[in-house]
């Protein structure tokens, strides 16, 4: 009797303890402020003036080059913002391209460039082919695919050959330049080719 007695008291106290135990935690949840979340914004977490970004090839040889004055990383969209962007593209088989604009934005680890503000697009010219000159507000450079794009109001000329229209879209690896809403083509008789994918009027300068 008196064992089943004690087994009772113990079983009794363990209870207690076990609901005081709840109780306690419980209690210190409420009563502890915790600090809701921080909220991620867009601002920069690191930066650096006067910078020179370089890609190479698989035989180290440099194919891309960025230069600007100051460069800052914003953690929110791992983007990059470039204050007086200068873009080279260096590939041997294709010709200089050189990019420049007020600010630039950088996406995807590099591979995407968006070119804001006066941006102008240079592509030298060579014994075939005279400089391009393509120009917008906004430019975007798929640094892989060698492409360069816009979707706003352009210009291009090369030598006595001018377009405008509203969306252009420059392929530096096969020199076809592609006009989507033309408001003014002037094409030089040598410059001119024959399109059969409207609507984009196309050249190659």
């Amino acid at each position: 009797m008196k064992e089943r007695a004690s087994i009772v008291v113990s079983i009794f106290i363990l209870t207690l303890l076990v609901m005081g135990t709840w109780w306690a935690a419980d209690y210190s949840q409420r009563a502890v402020q915790i600090d809701p979340p921080s909220r991620l914004t867009h601002e920069r977490d690191t930066w650096a003036k006067d910078v020179i970004l370089v890609r190479t090839d698989s035989k180290g040889i440099v194919i891309h080059r960025l230069e600007g004055d100051l460069l800052e990383h914003f953690p929110d969209d791992k983007s990059y913002e470039l204050q007086a962007p200068r873009a080279y593209t260096l590939k041997e088989e294709n010709p200089l391209t050189v990019a420049t604009s007020k600010v630039a934005f950088i996406y995807d680890e590099g591979d995407r460039i968006v070119m804001r503000g006066d941006a102008v697009l240079l592509r030298l010219g060579d014994a075939e082919r005279q400089p391009l000159n393509f120009q917008s507000d906004e430019i975007t450079i798929l640094i892989d695919k060698d492409l360069a794009f816009t979707d706003l109001p352009a210009v291009a000329t090369s030598g006595r050959s001018r377009m405008t229209g509203i969306g252009m879209r420059f392929n530096n690896a096969t020199q076809q330049l592609d006009v989507f809403k033309s408001t003014d083509v002037d094409i030089a008789p040598k410059d001119q080719r024959e399109s059969t994918e409207p609507p984009a009027q196309r050249a190659n300068p």
